[in-house]
Order: structure tokens, then sequence, then C-alpha cells
């Protein structure tokens, strides 16, 4: 077993959820040992962009093979390992295609443009209920509540059971880190099992009635002669519930984070709201809401920066550290909301790329920009930040601001 040369202390090592400033400790690991085996990890992982990008475009390295790991750990009964074995996430090449394609057809970007007067709606009369106080916590406020609705109201889940469903994601968006507990699995399969049992029934209920919504859409979608299984279906509405659920709430909360901080920037924002689509390419890159992929394991020998990947071994990506790579970005320390060569790895890349970044980049650009504009005097309200401890998710517990 390879062995690390570096060992941070427990409280500073940077792939330890919940870490305040992850991003000088990535500089150093980038700058020294960019292929790191990873104790708390217990596996490999990258933190220089060039050596990413030929990562996440290689073959020879599996998801599927990932999550045998994982069966093999925790079991093969477990809910969660069941239902991630129907997402795209763990899935590879033909099958992982084959999905995507179908996937494609009920998400496609007309959908997604489609549902801007939902957001927009929905952005306003969150904002418009905060206007009446001294402040607001934008992830509670806003960031929490609002991919929930918008992917609730593109499914046509009812209104009365929206709440119910963001619970049971929080416990399988807690199960899907890099590294996996066996407190993490156990609230991972309670969650998946409750979730599973309510969209088996509306399942039902639209099959029966099909109706005008992306539920609808992925019954009737079909590819090559294929359609979804019912478990496909509900495995990848998870999927999009949770991707939402924890990247889009957290690129809001840390996109705004970093505006607060950059007040020059800020002010260019309000000045020219045009800037909103760069803007939000800048705080991906800048601050990541997803810190890393799933793993994926290797297949036979590999070779990555002078080191070698062994068959089995897990690999993951720090996009942290890869997206302020200064080898690919200029000042890459610096936010800059109008830097136009961005092409940041904060939705992954190749095989795995992000199904739900249109809508992701679609609910920040029209949140942020109403956030900005309606409330030209926003400040942060607190200079004491805590951290979530969520895997490979990147965000914060709450957010407070004033209005001044």
């Amino acid at each position: 077993m390879a062995t690390a040369r570096h060992n941070f202390p427990l409280d500073q090592d940077p792939t330890l959820p919940g870490h305040p400033d992850p991003y000088p400790l990535f500089r150093e690991l980038r700058e020294t040992e960019p292929v790191h085996f990873n104790p708390y990890m217990k596996g490999w992982v990258l933190a220089r962009y060039d050596h990413a990008l030929a990562y996440l475009r290689d073959h020879r390295f599996s998801r599927v093979a990932y999550l045998d790991r994982m069966r093999a750990e925790f079991g093969t009964d477990a809910p969660i390992i069941r239902f991630q074995s129907h997402e795209l996430a763990f899935m590879d090449p033909p099958e992982h295609t084959w999905l995507k394609n179908v996937v494609g057809r009920a998400f496609s970007p007309q959908v997604i443009a489609q549902s801007r007067a939902e957001i927009e709606a929905s952005v306003e009369e969150m904002l418009a209920r905060a206007a009446d106080r001294d402040g607001m916590d934008i992830i509670a406020d806003l960031a929490y509540p609002l991919p929930a609705a918008v992917i609730s109201a593109m499914l046509g889940v009812p209104h009365r059971d929206r709440d119910m469903l963001r619970g049971s994601v929080d416990g399988i968006v807690a199960s899907r880190g890099i590294v996996r507990t066996a407190e993490m699995m156990a609230e991972g399969d309670r969650s998946a099992s409750a979730f599973h049992d309510y969209l088996e029934k509306l399942l039902t209920a639209r099959r029966a009635k099909p109706e005008n919504d992306l539920l609808s859409g992925l019954i009737a979608a079909e590819e090559r002669g294929r359609r979804f299984n019912d478990e496909q279906t509900i495995a990848m509405i998870e999927t999009l519930f949770a991707a939402g659920h924890a990247t889009t709430r957290n690129l809001i909360a840390n996109g705004t984070l970093a505006l607060l901080r950059n007040p020059g920037e800020m002010r260019k924002l309000r000045a020219n709201p045009a800037l909103i689509e760069s803007a939000v390419e800048e705080m991906l890159r800048y601050d990541p809401p997803t810190q890393a992929p799933s793993p994926q394991a290797a297949l036979e020998d590999v070779e990555i920066g002078g080191k070698k990947i062994r068959p089995g071994d897990t690999v993951t990506v720090l996009f942290g550290a890869t997206n302020r790579d200064p080898e690919r970005f200029d000042d890459p320390d610096r936010f800059d909301i109008e830097r136009q060569d961005n092409e940041h790895l904060s939705f992954s890349h190749g095989t795995h790329y992000c199904l739900g970044a249109s809508l992701a980049r679609l609910e920040a650009q029209v949140a942020i920009a109403a956030l900005v504009r309606r409330f030209p005097k926003i400040s942060l309200g607190t200079d004491a930040l805590e951290w979530r401890k969520l895997g490979r998710f990147r965000g914060l517990v709450a957010l407070p601001v004033v209005f001044g």
C-alpha cells in the first residue's frame, strides 16, 4: 500500500468535510504531491488540472468497480447500495450511455428553459417574504428550499410532499461522500427506503394517469426500443433531487459569500447584471459546491504523475485544487466575475459530466441576480461561519445577511 508523504494534522486535512478554508492546503498538496494517497479516503486524490482531465477521460477507471467495493464493505442488501446500482453516477458505458440518452430526451434544454418562469416565481416569493425583515439566512430562506421547489414542480410532486422528500434527500446526500462510514450508510439506508416507498406510489399514479411533467416524461421516454424500469426511474428522480439539493444549494450560498467578501465584484455585477452568467461560472471555479466526484476504481495498472495506480485502487479529483491550478488559470486565487477562460471542472468532465448542470446554473443565475438587485446594501451578517460536514460537498450551515 502506498503511503502519504503528507500527513496533515486531523484538523488541517483539506479533504476533511467542513474544513473552513482548504485552499492553502490544496495549494501545498498540488505543489508537492499532486497525486496523493489519502489515508482518510483510503484512495488516491488528484490535485492538478492536467492529471484530473486525463483521468476523467480515461476508461480504465470504473464507477461500477467502485460500487462493487462498497458492496463488499457494506453488504449487497444495503438499501442505499441497491439504490445507487441504478444511478447514472455508478454506471459505466454502454449502459450509462443508454440511460443518459433516455434522460436527455426528458431533461432537454427546452425543458430546462421552460422552468425559468417557475424558478423566477419561486425566487421572488422567497425574497418577498424576507424583504420585511432586517435580513435573512441565504440558505434556510433561499438556497435550501429553492432547488427542491423547482425539481418538485418539474416532476409533478404535490406541494404537500416536498418537505418530506427534501428531508429524505438529506440522508441520501450524507451517504454519497468520497468517504463512507457505517453511520453515513445507515442514514442513507433509512432515507433511500423512505424515498423509494413514496416514489413507487407516485409512479403508479402517473402510469395510470400521465400528466405534463418530467416524471410522466421519464416513464414515456424510450431509446433504442428500451424504456426505464421503475427502479431506474426512481433512482433517476433521486439523483435529480440529491444533485439539486446539495450542489445548487451550495452554489447559491458559496457564490453569494464570494460576492460579499469581494465587494468590488459585487459592485461590478450590480452595475452590469449581464455579467451574471460569467459570475456564476467563476463562483463554480472559485469555491466549488462539489469538491470531488464519486471515486472510480482502476481496472488495470495506470500511471498518473509518476505514481502507479493498482487495479482496485480508488481515485478521485479535488476540484477545489484543480480549479485553482496556476498552470491552467491566471491568478487563480482571485475571484473575478469577468474571467473569460474558465473551463473549470466543477461539474466534472467526460462520461460523468453532471446531467443537471444547466438547471443548477439557471437557478443560481436567477437567485443571485435577484438577490443583488433587490437588496443593494446587502452585507454579511457574521464572520463566524460554520461549514457542513457533508462528504464531498462544500456548503455552509447558515449564511446570515443584513439588508442595510
